[in-house]
């Protein structure tokens, strides 16, 4: 499988939007990252693709970042797991290939030190970025990333009926079915920011109405019911509590 994996990352390298950028990651950044991620993300893949892939969402998280103009959290721990092998290594030439590829330096901020809405940041802009339109019922592909990859205590984002939801993935990169509305990405705050068009929200709150009716322990809680704090797991996951859905972020740039 290896040569497949291979076969794979040489595909996407030549056909990514991030082509040039892609192609100018230095030499040593896939080894070193090959050998630091494991010991950091329990359980990570380290072929070719996997690689490719998840450096080509760090990608897309930068000019997220400079395009939002606003403080963004990063929803991917495999992006994650390369922006730190890359900043453990040379972070100079890092600010540097980020200037010359994105047009700003993007800044590494920890968890802890991001605003609640430096996720909803992010959703914005790459909704922006990948013409994610407020009617259709598609994830920006950042998003999409972790559970793509099956990343293994990654971060699963899903849209179902215009609704995010979100599930801390389990050792095998796996959570779907444990998936919660996640409170950052209510429907009501993604109408109001004009990411949903207003009839979505409307449709979910009569289904809503309707599973509440025709059931006495009713449905699935709503988004804006879903009690989450910055800095858990998510049903069940080793962090205790529910998850804020990143790893870090980066600042507004410069």
């Amino acid at each position: 499988m290896g040569w497949l994996n291979r076969l794979r990352a040489a595909r996407l390298r030549r056909t990514s939007p991030w082509q040039a950028a892609l192609a100018d990651l230095p030499a040593w950044l896939e080894p070193s990252w090959r050998l630091s991620a494991p010991h950091e993300y329990e359980g990570i893949p380290t072929d070719a693709f996997f690689f490719a892939r998840a450096a080509e969402g760090l990608l897309r998280f930068f000019d997220a970042v400079r395009h939002s103009g606003r403080p963004c959290a990063l929803p991917s721990n495999a992006a994650d797991s390369v922006w730190h092998a890359w900043l453990r290594r040379d972070p100079t030439g890092l600010e540097r290939f980020c200037r010359r590829h994105i047009g700003i330096a993007v800044p590494h901020v920890e968890r802890t030190g991001l605003a609640p809405s430096a996720l909803l940041h992010t959703f914005a802009a790459c909704c922006a970025r990948d013409g994610v339109k407020p009617g259709t019922m598609r994830l920006p592909a950042l998003f999409a990333l972790d559970a793509g990859l099956r990343m293994p205590g990654g971060h699963g984002y899903w849209n179902r009926a215009g609704e995010i939801r979100y599930a801390h993935l389990n050792e095998r990169g796996r959570g779907m079915w444990r998936a919660r509305p996640h409170p950052e990405l209510a429907l009501a705050v993604l109408v109001a920011h004009g990411l949903v068009a207003p009839q979505i929200l409307a449709a979910h709150e009569r289904r809503r109405a309707l599973a509440t009716d025709g059931s006495s322990c009713g449905g699935m809680a709503f988004a804006d019911g879903d009690a989450c704090s910055d800095g858990g797991a998510g049903d069940g996951g080793s962090d205790g509590g529910c998850s804020c859905g990143s790893s870090c972020g980066g600042g507004g740039g410069d």
